[in-house]
């Protein structure tokens, strides 16, 4: 999703909600979240959680009137030799919209307060919020790898593989365990990630094996390649739950590399893993 581009500019919303209460409130980060100083979450312009939120809700409102328009008798005003697909009565392109379930309508948009746990390894000021959950680590490290040195993460990299690093974790309301990591077009590989009772790494074998889409017995597989030329976050949820309250060691290791992708190294960059 873009944020400054001119149909669809988070401006328009933010800069009233920063400002409705005054300049000193606008300029508040601690009580408010859409205050201006924190519409960048980087140095580039990503916004935190709040903003993300926010647009979305927004990309869905401008969905919605769209698809009114659509089915209304309006007419537009179209340059010769134009065709808007998207109003064509016949076979309109755009599809219906797709609508959240009642569970994850709750869950992502009406809970605001949703209990959430776990770690954001993105931050550099919330290193004492997880570095004592760290209960096993070898050959990860925590750093930013980019130009500007303000993407940080959790890296393993190697082609040998191996890399294993374990933290303790605490099942939060609906039992799920959301991992985000780094996608990119070359020199990223596979990772495995499961859930224990042992801060030990049971799974010593794969780790040190290339991964297999099915091999018996292997913990799930989080691949950090993709063809689009242009490296972007990515979130999945671990297959096995976490019940609220549950304690466990979540493990995670970096497979040696595959001969057939592209680049030379082998790396694997975590961002968060949450539990909610």
């Amino acid at each position: 999703m873009q944020y400054e581009i001119p149909v669809f500019s988070a401006v328009i919303w933010m800069l009233p909600l920063a400002g409705k209460k005054g300049r000193d409130w606008q300029f508040n980060r601690t009580a408010n979240p859409y205050n201006t100083a924190a519409w960048h979450a980087d140095a580039c312009c990503h916004p935190p959680k709040k903003g993300h939120v926010l647009l979305s809700l927004i990309l869905a409102y401008c969905l919605l009137e769209e698809q009114k328009v659509m089915q209304s008798d309006i007419n537009f005003d179209i340059a010769p030799g134009q065709r808007d697909f998207t109003a064509d009565i016949s076979s309109p392109i755009l599809r219906e919209p797709l609508y959240l379930s009642p569970e994850e309508d709750n869950m992502y948009v009406l809970q605001d307060d949703l209990e959430c746990g776990g770690f954001d390894f993105t931050d550099p000021q919330k290193q004492e919020s997880w570095k004592d959950a760290v209960v096993a680590n070898k050959g990860w490290d925590w750093f930013a790898d980019n130009k500007d040195k303000d993407k940080y993460g959790f890296i393993a990299d190697g082609v040998g593989g191996g890399q294993h690093i374990a933290l303790s974790l605490t099942g939060e309301q609906y039992g799920k365990v959301e991992l985000t990591y780094v996608v990119s077009y070359e020199n990223f590989g596979i990772a495995l990630a499961w859930l224990d009772d042992s801060r030990e790494n049971s799974h010593q074998i794969f780790c040190n094996t290339t991964a297999k889409i099915g091999a018996k017995g292997m913990p799930q597989r989080f691949d950090g390649f993709w063809d689009k030329q242009v490296s972007v976050p990515k979130t999945e949820l671990l297959a096995k739950g976490l019940k609220k309250g549950e304690e466990k060691t979540f493990h995670i290791c970096l497979t040696p590399r595959d001969d057939k992708r592209a680049g030379p190294e082998n790396k694997f960059k975590l961002l968060s893993v949450r539990v909610f």
